[in-house]
């Protein structure tokens, strides 16, 4: 690690100490005016310390930016080694994540960002990712080391993790809408895009990537108008002090990476239905050319979501886009 990483980390471990010039070039082995430039990078990065004179420097209580070091601290002893890719701005994580994974990027590689100027959703649509106020992460698996998840239901898995953690973090109750969309009071707060590349010679999958994009604390004029009525965040303001996003990215990975191996299918599809806020709803659905209206059923334990047709007709959806009025 830089000094500037190294200081970052001492700073971040202990919120709620001063440590002067001295103390900080004494712990990492440098000299003190290494230390003062370390500083005076971090606050160009965005970083908020406080400087007291006979004290030394302390990171802010109110400091929330990204980054490895901070995510690292949260990590379970398990996974203090993963590979965190933290960035400013991007395109997209998923973007990034791909390219890592196609270098041969390791299982649980994680790619952060304070920024997406092109995050993307299903089917190519945009998703909305203001600086500063949300998480976009994304997460790189090995196949191999999925435990007992079918590869088809990683997105349902991944989504009762998530939909988990936000509960936690948030104490508001986080329903799933069918297939990958996380709502809190009817609207969206999070999405999530799962992307795979497939051997051609094998058929086989070599590697996922699994994108998470989430609403923190994002003011509703911080969206767009197309979706401000849709929209919503865990945290309605823009309040730092409510939720720490480095603890909340750590903790989602360590949900992911040890509940593989430890759930079954059953128990994950019954959570799923359990949290499901479109079975019991009126919804439309397109099939063809035909557009469809019913009464959802149920969803299977394949990810099938069951309709009952105003025709009377039954259909299973494997996949596509349903709409919902809630």
């Amino acid at each position: 690690m830089t000094v500037k990483e190294k200081t970052l980390m001492m700073l971040e471990k202990n919120r709620d100490m001063f440590f002067s010039g001295e103390k900080l070039a004494e712990e990492i082995g440098v000299s003190r005016n290494a230390i003062w430039k370390a500083i005076k990078q971090l606050e160009v990065e965005g970083y908020k310390i406080e400087a007291v004179r006979n004290k030394g420097y302390r990171l802010d209580q109110e400091n929330n930016v990204i980054s490895s070091q901070g995510i690292r601290l949260y990590l379970n002893d398990t996974f203090k080694h993963l590979d965190i890719q933290a960035f400013t701005e991007v395109t997209s994580t998923n973007d990034e994540a791909k390219e890592l994974a196609m270098a041969g990027a390791t299982h649980g590689t994680l790619i952060v960002a304070n920024e997406q100027t092109k995050g993307r959703g299903r089917y190519g649509r945009r998703f909305e990712s203001p600086k500063d106020t949300g998480i976009y992460m994304s997460i790189i698996l090995d196949p191999k080391q999925l435990g007992s998840i079918p590869k088809e239901l990683l997105t349902a898995y991944v989504a009762v993790v998530v939909s988990d953690v936000l509960s936690k973090f948030s104490q508001q109750e986080v329903g799933i809408k069918w297939v990958n969309d996380l709502f809190i009071k009817g609207k969206k707060v999070a999405g999530i895009l799962t992307e795979a590349s497939t051997n051609l010679e094998t058929g086989d999958i070599d590697w996922i990537v699994v994108g998470i994009g989430i609403n923190v604390s994002t003011t509703t004029e911080r969206f767009s108008k197309d979706i401000q009525h849709v929209a919503t965040s865990l945290f309605n303001q823009e309040v730092s002090t409510l939720i720490n996003r480095n603890e909340l990215i750590a903790d989602l990975a360590n949900q992911l990476l040890s509940d593989t191996n430890e759930k079954n299918l059953s128990e994950v599809m019954e959570s799923y239905r359990h949290k499901s806020i479109v079975i019991g709803e009126v919804v439309k659905f397109q099939l063809g050319d035909i557009v469809y209206e019913g009464v959802a059923q149920t969803i299977l334990d394949d990810g099938s979501l069951v309709i009952k047709t105003t025709q009377g007709e039954e259909k299973q959806l494997r996949f596509g886009e349903i709409s919902i009025n809630i």
